[in-house]
């Protein structure tokens, strides 16, 4: 009885995770610096580097398709890797197994944000419903006090990722500035949207 309650405990901590790379993803990012400008990007195919599966990012500035995603779902991470003409670079960018109180370095590849984004703590992580009625687990972190290369408030997403670009865990969220996450897709169904959700 004791080995199938805490099967039946592992399955259910297991199901509480929302992958990010289960689907076809698409985000909309849109910039207002003069007008507002939206692009978007997404997952478009798999491919295998290192013997390691990846979905291939397409669209935006990732158009090159050399920026690879990859996620350990047993982990709840998600990588991002950069193929250069010699080598590849791979980056953790998300670790959504932290808890309450953890500090995390944020670092943001090839964005417009510092790569090293120094450290943040996890203040609080809170179930919100995004528009398909499901609760996701939104992560908000602040920069610690140390930290003298960031000094504004982060929100990660589970199962969509930041609130800046999907390479910038660390990004400063400012429409008006370097951009903000204005819709998200899962297999075309609009999960979310930041005007209609407060988060």
């Amino acid at each position: 009885v004791l080995a199938l309650t805490l099967g039946f405990l592992n399955i259910s901590i297991a199901q509480t995770y929302k992958p990010l790379l289960d689907n076809t993803n698409q985000w909309t990012f849109t910039t207002c610096y003069f007008g507002c400008i939206s692009d978007t990007y997404y997952t478009d195919g798999d491919t295998l580097v290192n013997a390691k599966n990846y979905k291939i990012l397409d669209g935006f500035h990732y158009i090159s398709r050399t920026f690879l995603l990859r996620e350990s779902i047993i982990d709840k991470k998600i990588f991002l890797a950069k193929i250069n003409p010699t080598s590849v670079s791979e980056y953790l960018l998300y670790d959504f197994s932290l808890t309450e109180g953890s500090t995390f370095n944020m670092v943001n590849p090839i964005s417009p944000f510092p790569l090293h984004g120094g450290d943040f703590v996890l203040d609080s992580i809170r179930q919100k419903p995004l528009l398909n009625g499901i609760n996701y687990r939104h992560f908000y972190f602040s920069p610690s006090p140390t930290n003298s290369i960031s000094n504004y408030p982060v929100v990660w997403i589970e199962g969509i990722g930041s609130k800046s670009i999907i390479n910038a865990p660390g990004g400063n969220v400012n429409v008006n500035g370097a951009g903000e996450l204005s819709c998200f897709f899962k297999n075309t169904d609009l999960v979310y949207h930041q005007n209609q959700i407060n988060s």
